[in-house]
């Protein structure tokens, strides 16, 4: 079994954030990583994406914050070295019929006018390639914390495989999860698996590649239960129609 209880975040509708059994189990901490010096005197995010900076995926309400269960994935990462405008994002297999309700990014930004673009793929098997699903940005001032993609709506399948992650339009700074033999980490959806680079996240496919095992950035996904029979045809999330298609 697992060498970690998962670790789970009950959220409320007013709240505004953004399995293998061999593997471990996510996990969150009282106290952040990113406390103490990586701050900097820099104030808390709360930047999350408006529902006018959203290509393709479902028109769902997100106003008042984000709902259904959320699993953090890297709650001890540290703060990277160095700053970098790279594509990064990482990759989950999906084990349990879920739906992808929001994404949080935990960054800091030191430079104004920062936008970061965060994007949804799937990919219907391992070493097949990834589908983007849809992209949210969002203008981050100069904060360390949650960046968030607002409300999706995004069946996730059994069987396949998502890549999230974001570029900047300038360098911001991740914050990384390097420890040896942390992954996979278990969620209440399936199980991080990898992390992954992209020049850019507004591709309409990457490449599956060989997803890096050694790390990854840390992220915070909101999921809700859904039936397993629901195929997603009607959301950001399913199979039948291909939403970024509508965009003309």
């Amino acid at each position: 079994m697992g060498r970690r209880i998962a670790g789970l975040i009950v959220v409320s509708v007013s709240t505004v954030l953004a399995v293998s059994s061999c593997s471990k189990s996510s996990s969150s901490s009282a106290t952040d990583a990113a406390s103490g010096s990586a701050d900097a005197g820099l104030p808390a995010c709360t930047a999350v994406a408006s529902a006018g900076d959203r290509s393709g995926g479902a028109a769902v309400d997100g106003s008042a914050g984000p709902v259904g269960v959320a699993d953090d994935f890297g709650p001890n990462a540290k703060i990277g070295s160095s700053a970098s405008a790279l594509g990064q994002l990482d990759v989950y297999e999906v084990t349990t019929p879920r739906r992808l309700e929001w994404v949080d990014l935990y960054l800091r930004t030191d430079l104004g006018g920062t936008r970061v673009t965060i994007s949804v793929y799937e990919a219907p098997a391992k070493n097949m390639a990834f589908r983007r699903l849809t992209s949210v940005q969002v203008d981050v001032p100069p904060c360390v914390g949650w960046v968030g993609t607002g409300a999706l709506g995004i069946s996730l399948q059994v069987g396949r495989y998502y890549a999230i992650g974001f570029d900047p339009n300038q360098s911001v700074t991740t914050f990384v999860d390097s420890e040896s033999n942390d992954l996979p980490i278990d969620g209440q959806f399936g199980r991080l698996i990898g992390s992954m680079t992209s020049t850019s996240v507004s591709l309409d496919t990457l490449d599956f590649g060989m997803p890096s095992s050694k790390s990854f950035t840390r992220q915070r996904l909101f999921t809700s239960a859904r039936d397993a029979q629901d195929a997603g045809s009607s959301d950001a999330g399913g199979s039948d129609a291909d939403p970024l298609d509508a965009r003309g």
